[in-house]
């Protein structure tokens, strides 16, 4: 007679289902936890990395702006010198020679200065996104879109130098420019040098008009550089002070 043995596997209670579930759904979602963590921590890197790369465009341009401010007020100051010599007065080489003194900076060195936009350029094709803070945003692109009007003043400069220069190439017996900026003003004024290759007052009244709106150009430039160096120290002190920045 043949024997059979039944084994009885014990059912499992609903208990443990329940808590293999709980189990499941807890490593699951401390896995999720764990991982936005980590790309919040990234975003948070990234976020500070832009800002100090900023800081670091924004050092740069208030140093530069200063400079530039600095110049073109001289340029204004030599031109605004020249023009106060008399036409009549060119006749005599002496008065050319004060003329051109004060016109050579200006014919030396077209100053033309741009905006530290690495940063601000990574910013605008997707950089933003990382920044969370409105404020920040705000405050960044407002000192941007003001940095387009400083353009547009440095832009109308250029154009305002070479329409003076070519009417000066016409008249005026002119040398090589300084290869430095340092070199523009004249150590000493010229003695006994003829400037002009011939005395038009009609042509070098032209050259007077074109170089009193350049004189105007420079004065406008150097008003808006100083306000852009203005606004982007305070950025840059606000960024170094949110940011933690050194």
């Amino acid at each position: 007679m043949e024997v059979h043995h039944h084994t009885h596997t014990e059912r499992k209670k609903l208990t443990h289902y329940v808590w293999e579930f709980l189990m499941l759904f807890l490593a699951v979602f401390c896995g999720f936890l764990a991982e936005n963590f980590r790309e919040s921590l990234v975003t948070k890197e990234k976020a500070h990395q832009y800002m100090e790369n900023m800081v670091a465009d924004l050092k740069d341009d208030v140093a530069a702006f200063d400079t530039a401010a600095h110049y073109t007020q001289l340029w204004h100051d030599h031109l605004d010198t020249a023009l106060k010599i008399p036409i009549d007065r060119l006749r005599n080489i002496n008065s050319q020679d004060t003329f051109f003194y004060h016109f050579y900076p200006f014919y030396s060195w077209v100053l033309y200065i741009d905006q530290s936009d690495n940063t601000i350029s990574q910013l605008k094709a997707g950089g933003f996104n990382l920044i969370h803070d409105k404020n920040t945003i705000d405050s960044i692109n407002a000192v941007n879109g003001f940095y387009k009007g400083v353009k547009f003043t440095v832009d109308f400069n250029v154009t305002a130098y070479w329409d003076a220069i070519k009417k000066a190439q016409e008249i005026m017996k002119l040398p090589s420019p300084a290869i430095v900026i340092e070199d523009a003003i004249p150590r000493s004024i010229l003695t006994n040098t003829e400037i002009f290759m011939h005395y038009d007052e009609q042509a070098i009244q032209q050259l007077y008009n074109k170089l009193a709106n350049a004189k105007a150009s420079l004065m406008t430039s150097v008003i808006f550089e100083k306000q852009y160096r203005e606004k982007a120290a305070r950025l840059c002190d606000y960024l170094q002070r949110k940011y933690h920045i050194k």
